[in-house]
């Protein structure tokens, strides 16, 4: 555990330290991009374009400062405010309840199918940090409402951990997950069309996996739960790839490596006869991918209408259901299984507003 903690502490210094050391150069050398443009007052802009950019002509020294100084750097603060409908999917196979009669599944994890969630997808960004063309972009989404139940007819056995199995009537199970984000980068805009960015981002994926049943002689109530918390550094673009005026298409994409802590505990009850309990904690390096899209209409010169539409891939994650068969209520023998993987996708509504 103090092995963990330790890592945790040591991954958030190391990005602290490379989002500061970027600002640090900024402002000590004052860089400009070899190819990009300068901000410029948005009131300069064409009625109904939603731009901020303008040609700065590979501004140096006192060229630079006239170009960016304070009244034509353009927008200082952008906000977005996006509500998103997300789609998750099932996980990967694991045996929750068996036939009686047949070595088959009757109930199995990947059965499980969550409904849309929805949640905000916030971020606000300060532009020319530190009097440089590098913006600072703080990021947040959540997402609650993932959950899935499902009722079984027939009698069948309830799996709770590698070696045992116990025969239940009217058995039910739900599966509930939880997703939450947030993030600092360091933007640059490094051509015309195109920004590059940097920074740490943390990811909170939590899981719940509660079954239970009854015979004559006991009822049994299951519940696992998982935790990960994943902290790292990310590298990504953003870029517009269409410009119509009014209209403009941007698409996005950011990668990187995260440490995973995670844990796990598994409980089941068995009511008048016996109580098992385990859990355990794990670190790996867990892997994040997200591309998205994003269609910025401009209905003023400060505010926009915005759609978008997201993927997301993690992995090297620890999913509930996925924890039974690395719980050992004999020997003790419990594990954290970090082999999973699950994939986001939807669309948002929102506005974006600049001044």
């Amino acid at each position: 555990m103090r092995s963990c903690v330790f890592s945790r502490i040591g991954a958030i210094a190391l990005a602290s330290c490379i989002i500061f050391a970027a600002g640090a150069q900024a402002l000590a050398q004052n860089m400009y991009p070899a190819q990009g443009n300068c901000g410029y007052d948005v009131t300069a802009a064409d009625p109904g374009h939603f731009s901020y950019q303008q040609p700065c002509g590979y501004p140096t020294g006192e060229d630079f400062a006239q170009c960016c100084k304070p009244d034509r750097c353009g927008p200082r603060w952008s906000f977005n405010a996006e509500a998103v409908a997300l789609q998750r999917t099932s996980t990967r196979n694991q045996s929750l309840f068996l036939s009686p009669t047949a070595p088959t599944d009757v109930l199995n994890a990947k059965d499980f199918r969550f409904p849309l969630a929805f949640g905000p997808k916030l971020s606000a960004t300060r532009h020319g940090i530190f009097g440089s063309c590098f913006d600072v972009e703080v990021a947040y989404f959540q997402f609650d409402g993932f959950e899935a139940n499902r009722a079984l007819t027939d009698p069948a056995l309830m799996v709770i951990d590698i070696n045992s199995a116990f025969a239940v009537s009217d058995p039910t199970a739900r599966y509930a997950s939880q997703l939450y984000s947030g993030e600092i980068n360091v933007r640059w805009q490094w051509l015309d069309w195109l920004t590059l960015m940097s920074g740490f981002r943390m990811i909170e994926l939590n899981e719940q996996y509660d079954a239970r049943g009854r015979n004559q002689i006991y009822t049994v109530a299951q519940d696992v739960n998982s935790y990960n918390h994943l902290y790292g550094y990310q590298l990504g673009a953003e870029g517009e790839v269409l410009d119509f005026g009014c209209l403009q298409i941007k698409a996005i994409c950011k990668a990187g490596a995260y440490g995973n802590f995670a844990r796990q505990n598994n409980q089941t009850v068995i009511s008048g006869m016996a109580s098992f309990s385990d859990s355990a904690i794990n670190e790996r390096v867990s892997f994040l991918g997200e591309v998205g899209v994003a269609a910025v209409y401009a209905i003023t010169n400060r505010l926009a209408f915005r759609a978008s539409y997201q993927a997301m891939w993690i992995e090297g994650v620890g999913l509930a259901p996925e924890q039974i068969d690395t719980t050992n209520f004999l020997t003790g023998a419990t594990k954290v299984n970090l082999d999973g993987g699950v994939f986001y996708h939807g669309g948002g509504l929102g506005l974006e507003y600049r001044f």
